[in-house]
């Protein structure tokens, strides 16, 4: 998982670098020649589980500017795809590449479209790796490469000119604004290696000629030339091309570059690709270049590692919880346990006291039913106040009322009626065992200062009902007997003109009242 294997493909060789934990671990070169596709197989075979990365430095690749409708997402994509499909018809290893947004009313975006038009040296290391089925990622042009490294190194100038002298020849790469735009690469003679000097001077100049003649640059355009190079004398090569040239010149150490990232230092004079392979090891890639049937072993390589994590993460979760709960259930039980001895010793200290209780005639559960008949008893209990309370609050209201007699009684039975020859001002009547008890009055009264009135003195008793029924504890009012006898049955005796006989007429009345039941906790 944390391991990588780096190719870099060129005309006449492989370079294979395996990287574990972003750091070289050995490389291998195959030359292009069918005993080193056959030693390549047989690496390959030690290795085939490795994720891999191919990164070409070809001979002949195309870049291609090219402006599109601004587009995002999937439509960007189909897009693309499409016009891919349209430039390079008969290409397999091809890719966009986003430059910039242009500045005009529409804003249409601006990509680099870049191929390799002949593939013919890198399909016999595409058709091993496709035939041991490795976990093939991507394949990446170098100049791509090139253009991160120079990102890293944080080169910053509107026009560059990237001369790299590689194992394969000298490379060549023109970037505007941090963005590759065009790259070519030369073969260095056997004898040019006497005169490098002279041949980066040269190759400079032809390369500043092909970018005018192109109008990627004007010739009043400052172009800075960077040069890396394994020999030793990269200063006085930048030197030459700046006096020679007029071009500002700054070279790249390459063993101070070696040292920074942790690489060997002769195997990179020697074989200075392992620059651009260490980008790739440690995740600077470019766009890939690679269509999909050649990347769908590692897609389903990263899906299957992806569901072993997943299982993984899931079963440590599952022994985290699983220890967690172990450890809620040890701490359960020693609490337990704890509890246990602190009840232990309770009940021996209970039994220690009860020992030295006296003795007592009644069994401790008489005392409770006694104690819970003692309850019962304070909860049932009640007394006429209130029922007198509410008389008075009224009676207060309405002078003319004259109290002579109030019976109060406790009873389930709301319809109880009155006993005129009753003793006893109170009573309790027996009641079933939950059943609610109503606190009763009947009351007689007469209405004071009386003259023979009558039809006054029904409507003061009545006004005396509606006004006790507005009290919020009285739950039924009853006029039990009026002020005066209404039968039609009664004779009428006296005189209106006699005013003793007026005098000595009285105008009794009796009501029932019926208090709601309190709520008692």
């Amino acid at each position: 998982m944390f391991e990588r294997l780096i190719l870099c493909a060129t005309h006449d060789r492989l370079i294979a670098g395996r990287w574990r934990f972003g750091r070289l671990r050995g490389i291998e070169i195959f030359d292009n020649q069918p005993q080193g596709h056959l030693e390549f197989t047989e690496f390959l075979m030690q290795h085939h589980y490795i994720p891999t990365y191919l990164m070409v430095d070809a001979l002949e690749e195309d870049f291609h500017l090219e402006v599109l409708p601004h587009t995002s997402g999937r439509s960007r994509k189909e897009l693309l795809q499409r016009k891919l499909n349209q430039v390079y018809r008969n290409t397999t290893l091809k890719a966009a590449q986003f430059l910039n947004r242009e500045r005009d009313k529409r804003r249409d975006d601006r990509f680099l479209f870049v191929a390799l038009n002949n593939t013919e040296s890198l399909q016999p290391w595409l058709d091993v790796l496709v035939a041991q089925q490795v976990p093939l990622a991507g394949v990446y042009s170098l100049p791509m490469v090139s253009q991160l490294l120079l990102s890293k190194l944080k080169f910053k100038a509107n026009d560059i000119l990237l001369s790299e002298q590689l194992s394969s020849g000298l490379r060549q790469s023109y970037l505007h604004q941090g963005r590759l735009r065009i790259s070519r690469l030369v073969q260095i003679p056997p004898e040019a290696y006497q005169k490098i000097s002279y041949f980066h001077l040269v190759e400079t100049d032809k390369a500043r000629l092909y970018l005018l003649s192109q109008r990627l640059i004007a010739r009043d355009t400052a172009l800075r030339v960077v040069v890396l190079t394994p020999a030793q004398d990269a200063e006085q090569i930048s030197r030459n091309i700046q006096q020679e040239q007029g071009l500002q010149c700054e070279p790249i150490h390459l063993a101070q570059l070696a040292k920074h990232q942790g690489l060997p230092q002769e195997l990179v004079r020697q074989w200075p690709e392992l620059v651009h392979m260490q980008m790739l090891a440690r995740g600077h890639r470019p766009d890939n270049l690679a269509p999909e049937p050649l990347v769908k072993t590692y897609r389903m390589e990263l899906l299957r590692k992806g569901l072993v994590l997943s299982a993984l993460i899931v079963a440590v979760l599952g022994l985290l919880i699983t220890l967690l709960y172990l450890a809620q259930s040890l701490d359960e039980v020693q609490q337990l346990h704890e509890r246990a001895i602190e009840t232990r010793q309770q009940e021996q200290r209970y039994n220690e006291i009860a020992n030295n209780f006296p003795a007592t005639p009644i069994q401790g559960m008489d005392l409770s039913v006694a104690a819970n008949v003692h309850d019962a008893i304070i909860r049932q209990e009640a007394s006429p106040a209130r029922m007198m309370l509410v008389l008075s609050q009224v009676m207060d209201q309405m002078s003319n009322i004259q109290l002579n007699r109030l019976r109060w009684v406790m009873s389930d039975d709301i319809g109880i009626k009155d006993e005129d020859n009753a003793n006893a001002a109170t009573s309790v009547t027996p009641a079933n065992a939950g059943a609610v008890l109503y606190q009763i009055g009947f009351m007689s009264g007469e209405i004071r200062g009386f003259n023979g009135d009558y039809r006054a003195a029904l409507d003061m008793v009545n006004h005396f009902a509606e006004t006790l029924k507005s009290n919020a504890d009285i739950q039924e009012v009853t006029v039990v007997q009026q002020p005066v006898n209404v039968s039609s049955y009664s004779s009428l005796q006296g005189s209106t003109s006699d005013e003793r006989t007026a005098q000595n007429e009285k105008a009794v009345f009796k009501l029932k009242l019926v208090l709601r039941p309190e709520v008692r906790p």
